[in-house]
């Protein structure tokens, strides 16, 4: 297949929601853990400590635990957030407290667990799982390799108007492929490329099903197979797909680009639309 034009100006559906929305209860364990380890970000690991640690100088568990909600309720979070002592463990031959704490606000909760020396000194905010974190450092890694390889296989699958290639069956309803297209009034690059899909699939009208996706919820599950997210996503017969406009190529060459695509999922019908020679130069290059 060959490569043409990029598409530009896609952006995420809902996006100001999406800011919104987003802000909860992790916003607080974020927000301990970068209050606390601003506080202690001046220390290291207690172990060079320990060598003179003297065991006489050790808070009891109890006090411990006092005074670490007592830090981190005044200190670490935001006012109105509550912190509650689920438990406190000795970490035996390192001189600490493990502190496990019950974080809630706005009616969620989250546990966070804790870290400090024995004599009352250091707190740190959490610890790490080595062979965990391997674990998940070897998982994003993996991940990462999948989606640089989806990638360079959508690059070498993409036809005219870069569009990409799924590989799919045509999808249709009583014979007619489906067209999609997913945008939002809030979105500069889908005001620009709605008017051009939506007078191209009027030349099509009984032979195409156009779903015209503005501000809707409709289709989630195209929307969620085609897209990474963002829009204008448009999907022609699942057989052809891209996220972001073709404004690059301009109004009059989309639109060629686009009828082209259709009547290749069409039959080339209707035959007044598909036979211009411009349309059938496109469709021979798809």
């Amino acid at each position: 297949m060959s490569g043409e034009d990029k598409s530009e100006g896609a952006g995420k559906p809902g996006e100001a929601v999406a800011k919104t929305g987003c802000i909860g209860i992790l916003a607080v364990g974020l927000m301990i853990g970068i209050i606390i380890g601003v506080a202690v970000g001046a220390f290291g690991f207690p172990q060079a400590q320990s060598q003179g640690f003297n065991a006489g100088s050790a808070l009891t568990p109890e006090k411990a635990g006092v005074e670490a909600i007592d830090f981190i309720t005044n200190y670490a979070v935001a006012p109105g957030v509550d912190v509650e002592l689920i438990n406190i463990t000795e970490i035996e031959g390192a001189n600490l407290y493990k502190i496990a704490v019950n974080i809630s606000a706005m009616g969620r909760s989250q546990t966070a667990e804790s870290y400090m020396t024995k004599d009352g000194k250091l707190l740190f905010p959490s610890g790490i799982d080595i062979e965990e974190f391997k674990e998940m450092a070897e998982q994003q890694k993996r991940e990462e390799e999948n989606r640089t390889r989806e990638q360079q296989q959508q690059r070498q699958n993409t036809t005219i108007g870069n569009f990409i290639v799924s590989g799919d069956e045509i999808c249709t309803e009583v014979g007619k492929p489906f067209v999609y297209f997913f945008g939002s009034e809030g979105c500069g690059a889908c005001k620009w490329e709605h008017p051009v899909i939506v007078n191209v699939t009027a030349k099509f009208e009984g032979f195409i099903s156009f779903h015209d996706n503005i501000d809707s919820t409709a289709d989630g599950d195209i929307f969620a197979k085609y897209s990474d997210g963002h829009i204008p996503t448009l999907v022609l017969g699942c057989k052809y797909y891209r996220v972001g406009a073709g404004a690059n190529m301009g109004e009059e060459q989309e639109a060629k680009v686009l009828t082209a695509l259709i009547c290749d999922l069409t039959g080339n019908k209707p035959r007044d639309v598909c036979t211009s020679p411009e349309i059938v130069d496109l469709i021979n290059n798809i």
